[in-house]
């Protein structure tokens, strides 16, 4: 696919041109928009331009407006008729925005060379910084405001939640090297590649393993999962969420006459089943909330999770309905499986663990549902497009006729 960017001077809106037009890259069709690094360095190679990206401003054409970061190559120009805008929320649509961020990394770390940008999109922007000691990366959340009493737009506030945990739990989770809590702003060491192109099944074995045990150390501490910035969505909570689904929204505006008169059959056989879960007796403790393989990380042996945005209090099982994928077959390894059951063989026996594990596979896509609901309503384009295809793919899933 071509992706093109609008590269705009800060001083007066010109926009930078080719003698072609537009500057213009070639990209695999399965690129997926917030991996911005590829076009950043096909930008670079191409056409010698030296930029960052502010935003997504379209996904059909893929175009990106960028802020130049060096001097324009030989041969371009800048012109004033080719109006830009944007509705982003994040702070780092803004071009002053990478004056204040690289200062404050700079204050932190002693960097060996200059930082590149990793990712960018409405949840997250990420810049990867070379050190002596390795690569660290900075990840910047967005703060989006949501009315009073609701869930936070994003669930966890990240850095402050891997400051405490990796403290009252060293080993178990990454510990940031800074953090700032109120811009919601940390650096993390490289944690090594994903748990995804490991192929053996040990490691998989020790990362589910690992995981449950940590669950596990928060059971009789809720609150301090709360404390950590963690939301609260305990069975009660979505049983609450699941009268969203009922009602008139964007994602169920998309169903057929069919599917939709088929919802509160289905609204009724969740809630048994949040019945049924609960007392089973598996105690309800944290929970990931976006536990796939790609979001974990092995390095020297050692397997991490990442990602916590989507850290909740909530039903610990609920992770294995985004563990587990097509696209990596040790996911669904019996002896993974068995792994992390095991770890919770005090709360219940081994056929009734199966039957949460069932249950919670089944009630994750109404927890999926749900959360890319909430996502989608303080997003905007083309990061709203996306979380909106990911919660219609959720919400079939939760319509499919389940043999419960």
């Amino acid at each position: 696919m071509k992706v093109t960017a609008v590269v705009v001077r800060p001083s007066d809106q010109a926009v930078l041109m080719l003698p072609s037009g537009l500057p213009q890259v070639e990209q695999s069709d399965d690129f997926w928009f917030p991996d911005v690094e590829a076009v950043l360095q096909a930008l670079r190679d191409q056409h010698g331009i030296e930029a960052v990206v502010l935003t997504c401003l379209s996904n059909d054409p893929l175009t990106y407006l960028m802020l130049p970061s060096g001097e324009p190559p030989a041969g371009t120009r800048w012109v004033h008729d080719h109006p830009v805008s944007s509705s982003d929320l994040p702070a780092w649509t803004r071009p002053e925005w990478y004056g204040e961020a690289p200062q404050w990394i700079a204050e932190r770390l002693k960097a060996t060379g200059p930082w590149s940008q990793v990712k960018s999109w409405g949840l997250s922007n990420v810049l990867r910084i070379p050190t002596a000691d390795g690569d660290v990366y900075f990840k910047a959340l967005s703060q989006a405001s949501t009315e009073p009493d609701a869930l936070p737009f994003l669930f966890a506030n990240e850095p402050l939640f891997l400051q405490r945990a990796s403290a009252d739990r060293p080993g178990a989770v990454p510990a940031p090297l800074a953090i700032d809590e109120q811009r919601a702003w940390m650096l993390l060491p490289d944690l090594g590649s994903p748990l995804e192109g490991e192929s053996d099944v040990a490691v998989w074995i020790d990362a589910v393993r690992n995981h449950a045990r940590l669950q596990r150390s928060y059971v009789t501490e809720p609150e301090r999962l709360l404390e950590y910035g963690c939301a609260d969505r305990r069975l009660a909570v979505l049983d609450a969420e699941l009268d969203r689904l009922l009602e008139p929204n964007s994602l169920t505006a998309q169903l057929d006459p069919t599917e939709l008169s088929g919802l509160p059959e289905r609204a009724k056989q969740l809630r048994e089943a949040i019945v049924e879960l609960a007392e089973i007796g598996v105690p309800e403790t944290l929970l990931h909330g976006d536990l796939h393989p790609r979001n974990l990380a092995v390095r020297d042996g050692q397997v991490f999770a990442f990602d916590w945005t989507d850290a909740a209090l909530a039903h610990p099982f609920l992770d294995w309905v985004t563990f587990v994928e097509t696209r990596s077959p040790l996911s669904s390894d019996p002896r993974v499986l068995d792994a992390y059951l095991n770890e919770w063989a005090e709360y219940a026996a081994p056929s009734e663990l199966r039957r949460a594990l069932t249950l919670a596979e089944e009630l994750g896509t109404l927890y999926q549902t749900i959360t890319y609901l909430h996502l989608v309503d303080h997003l905007s384009g083309p990061s709203k497009n996306s979380m909106f295809r990911g919660g219609a793919n959720w919400l079939q899933k939760l319509l499919a006729v389940q043999d419960r």
